[in-house]
């Protein structure tokens, strides 16, 4: 019984130590991972955000403004990788239901209401990434050229997309979720 509660000692302590050691680093991650919500359509999404304090920060201070380009298959997994774009799949909602990039957002390009605002809840500042298809369709390119006009600063168009984010064997999800 005395190994046992020496044990239990043990590991609290070390728990306690973890947890003050990663609130005071700068590279900690928040122990709840928070959420932002944001309306596409009628329809609120939650979308999580995995990034560590200073990533955060950093995010929400600086303030880039260029016009919409092309971001490559690399730097689009780069940035899948690091939680640092928010997705957005242009292709229709069946096709997105049969497979699309995690955590990416659907906002079906033909089916979008220009008499209201999009993507309110966001951050001007927010990093975009659009795609569709691939090479045969230019639906993210129009998405992205239509966020920068509304105000968007940090827009990119994954010309690849859906098709070329297959072929490499990258991370993949069905159904209505991001």
């Amino acid at each position: 019984m005395c190994i046992f509660r020496r044990s239990l000692w043990t590991i609290f302590i070390i728990s306690i130590v973890a947890l003050i050691f990663n609130r005071l680093s700068p590279s900690g991650i928040p122990l709840i991972t928070p959420f932002r919500i944001i309306s596409v359509g009628e329809n609120p999404v939650k979308i999580p955000v995995f990034q560590t304090r200073d990533q955060l920060e950093k995010h929400s201070t600086e303030s880039v403004f260029h016009a919409p380009e092309e971001i490559d298959l690399a730097d689009a997994h780069k940035h899948f990788q690091h939680y640092s774009a928010i997705f957005i799949d242009t292709r229709s909602v069946d096709e997105y239901r049969k497979g699309h990039i995690p955590r990416a957002v659907s906002i079906p390009l033909n089916s979008l209401d220009f008499s209201q605002e999009i993507l309110p809840e966001l951050s001007r500042n927010e990093r975009i990434i659009s795609y569709c298809d691939g090479e045969d369709c230019s639906q993210s390119i129009d998405l992205a050229i239509m966020l920068s006009e509304l105000g968007f600063n940090d827009v990119y168009f994954f010309f690849g997309g859906w098709t070329e984010w297959q072929k490499a064997g990258y991370p993949i999800t069905t159904g209505d979720r991001p």
